[in-house]
């Protein structure tokens, strides 16, 4: 998914929430809760880790996206190892 995905489909359906690990410098801390939209500020963030974009979903979706982030093999297991694997979540 785009940041340009992304920020579109925060503002279609509502509060959106970030399942990946915490981002080094607190930048982004798991669990964080999306009200309307992603701040401005995270959008260089998202374009060049689009694995950390994919991992920001509707608050409904929670526990499903939780449970295949689990599940070996799926879209969001990879894009939460993928973050692990690149280091973004060192410092924290």
């Amino acid at each position: 998914m785009t940041e340009k995905k992304s920020a579109r489909k925060s503002t279609e359906l509502g509060p959106q929430v970030y399942l990946g690990p915490n981002i080094q410098g607190g930048r982004l801390l798991q669990s964080t809760v999306f009200r309307t939209e992603v701040p401005q500020y995270l959008h260089p963030l998202l374009e060049s880790q689009p694995a950390v974009a994919e991992l920001i979903v509707p608050v409904q979706d929670m526990a499903a996206v939780q449970a295949r982030i689990k599940t070996a093999g799926t879209a969001e297991n990879v894009a939460y190892n993928q973050i692990l694997k690149e280091g973004l979540n060192h410092d924290v």
